[in-house]
């Protein structure tokens, strides 16, 4: 399944990139940058990005029930997925509420 039609990367391409990144020591967390650098590919229009963070989650849990990477260095990458989703939401959230000078415009006009 294609999940980048900007850069032309498959599930197939994850799959191995992550197969490389996490057999690597010290391997860092499998987020869509660091897949797509480990692919010499960089993300255009970023449409692709939720659809990426999916097949890498789904695709750590596979190579783990397949025996190609370790147990503890899914829970690891596991573990800092959720925590580095969880910190990008909260700077999401936070950005969307902060005042801007268009927004701070629109309440004035009001």
């Amino acid at each position: 399944m294609i999940i980048c039609s900007c850069t032309m990367i498959s599930d197939k391409d994850i799959e191995e990139a992550l197969v490389e990144i996490l057999n690597q020591p010290d391997a860092p967390i499998p987020t869509p940058g660091v897949v797509y650098r480990h692919l010499s590919r960089r993300m255009n229009c970023c449409g692709c990005a939720p659809l990426a963070v999916e097949t890498i989650y789904n695709k750590v849990n596979e190579l783990e029930n397949k025996g190609l990477i370790s147990p503890y260095v899914c829970a690891t990458a596991r573990s800092k997925l959720i925590e580095f989703t969880a910190r990008c939401s909260t700077r999401r959230s936070s950005t969307n509420d902060a005042p801007t000078p268009a927004r701070d415009r629109q309440l004035k006009v009001a």
